[in-house]
């Protein structure tokens, strides 16, 4: 199975962060309407067909990929803490958009120890 372009990159973004084990440089994925109150405050957006830019006067500029047919936007982890003000990641929070993932498997690592039922235990074999 070969590598598209993007999935070459993806894999040096991740290992780079588990080289480094810092996982600030991670995306993480939000529905692109996150930004409508930015606009709503007079902010501009600037964009390419898949890189944009939060322009608000007095504040950070926050850079962001655009992915999905751009309903989809994706920030650097450590931007999230560092680029926007508390006050504003319960708003960003409020537009995440989840990966895949299996919910039983997130649930086990909040509360390790717990008992988690997910059905019967069975071998498998991944294709």
């Amino acid at each position: 199975m070969g590598q598209t372009h993007s999935d070459a990159v993806w894999r040096r973004t991740v290992a780079r962060a588990v080289g480094s084990r810092d996982a600030s440089a991670l995306p993480v994925h939000f529905s692109a309407s996150v930004l409508s109150r930015y606009i709503d405050r007079g902010a501009t957006i600037l964009r390419t067909d898949t890189v944009g830019r939060l322009l608000q006067p007095g504040k950070a500029v926050i850079d962001f990929g655009i992915v999905k047919d751009d309903t989809v936007i994706h920030l650097r982890f450590g931007d999230i803490g560092s680029l926007l003000p508390e006050s504003e990641r319960e708003h960003w929070l409020d537009h995440l958009v989840a990966p895949a993932a299996s919910r039983p498997y997130l649930q086990m690592t909040l509360q390790p120890g717990a008992c988690h039922d997910d059905g019967e235990l069975r071998e498998w074999i991944p294709q």
